[in-house]
């Protein structure tokens, strides 16, 4: 039976990974705690790819045995994705429907990479992952959230309900409308802070600036992210946002070169996201290059 267990440390992380609890994502800073299948790919590890291709791909049904999993965070689609792959919950390679889940894996993967890379609505893998997303959107930080990702994608998988697929469409354009309503406070011409509700790195990269500082209250989150490699590398050197990651305020902020969060184990005020992205934006040199069409 599927066992979960959320933590909020890496001293608890490391407790349950002892007693044989599979770590997936659980980083915390610049610091992971991984088992042999080095589920993660985060701070140290980010030359890795997501969990969710390397799970299904390279490990599937690896802990068909023994489904005892320890995560923290956010249910994210990329996690759960592989939860479900090492658990032996989903079409296991050599059947039918295996090319079909492994191009949905790849979409996941790169959705969690490069999230506005591409219109994931034009595609049967992105509209189940818009799916998924638009289901978890409002899940609490815990074990119950993780249980539910990971029940969704089998029910996405291998039944997928007809009028959920249908709203997708309608749902995402209106995710749209939202984040163009969004708060927003320019603090470089290259950065911007912005509050909002809903999901729209895709919008803010293109219209507003290649650098977005994105708080959300409800939750208490704040991240940071850089349109592509080529932008983290060319404002903040070849680590990317990972060298300014360590600099911010309250510590533990973590992640990848081109997208950092604030710490996992805690909520942060709008107040100390409008810190970190004008620590951030004080950095940089200011430039008269235009941002996506607007100074």
């Amino acid at each position: 039976m599927l066992s979960l267990l959320h933590v909020a440390t890496t001293d608890e992380a490391r407790h349950f990974a002892a007693l044989g609890y599979c770590p997936v994502e659980c980083s915390f800073g610049a610091e992971s705690v991984v088992d042999g299948l080095r589920m993660d790919h985060h701070g140290k590890l980010s030359t890795l790819e997501p969990v969710s291709l390397r799970a299904y791909r390279d490990r599937a049904d690896a802990r068909r045995s023994d489904p005892c999993f320890v995560v923290t965070g956010a249910a994210d689609a990329d996690a759960t994705f592989a939860i479900a792959a090492l658990a032996g919950l989903l079409p296991a390679p050599g059947t039918p429907d295996f090319s079909c889940v492994m191009k949905l894996a790849a979409t996941i993967a790169r959705a969690d990479m490069n999230p506005f890379a591409e219109r994931w609505e034009e595609s049967p893998e992105g509209v189940l992952l818009l799916a998924y997303k638009q289901q978890m959107q409002k899940c609490p930080h815990d074990a119950a959230s993780f249980e539910k990702g990971v029940k969704l994608w089998v029910s996405l998988i291998t039944v997928p309900p007809a009028d959920m697929l249908a709203t997708v469409q309608t749902k995402e354009r209106e995710r749209v409308r939202q984040a163009r309503q969004a708060t927003v406070i320019r603090l470089h011409p290259e950065v911007a802070f912005v509050e909002c509700p809903a999901w729209g790195w895709d919008v803010w990269y293109a219209e507003i600036a290649p650098v977005i500082v994105a708080y959300q209250a409800q939750s208490g989150r704040c991240s940071i992210g850089c349109r592509d490699e080529a932008t983290a590398t060319r404002l903040f050197g070849p680590t990317g946002l990972l060298a300014v990651a360590e600099k911010l305020e309250p510590p533990g902020w973590g992640g990848r070169e081109t997208i950092i969060g604030s710490p996992r184990d805690r909520q942060i005020t709008r107040d100390d996201a409008l810190r970190a992205g004008m620590k951030i934006a004080s950095g940089l040199t200011v430039t008269t290059a235009t941002v996506g069409g607007i100074l």
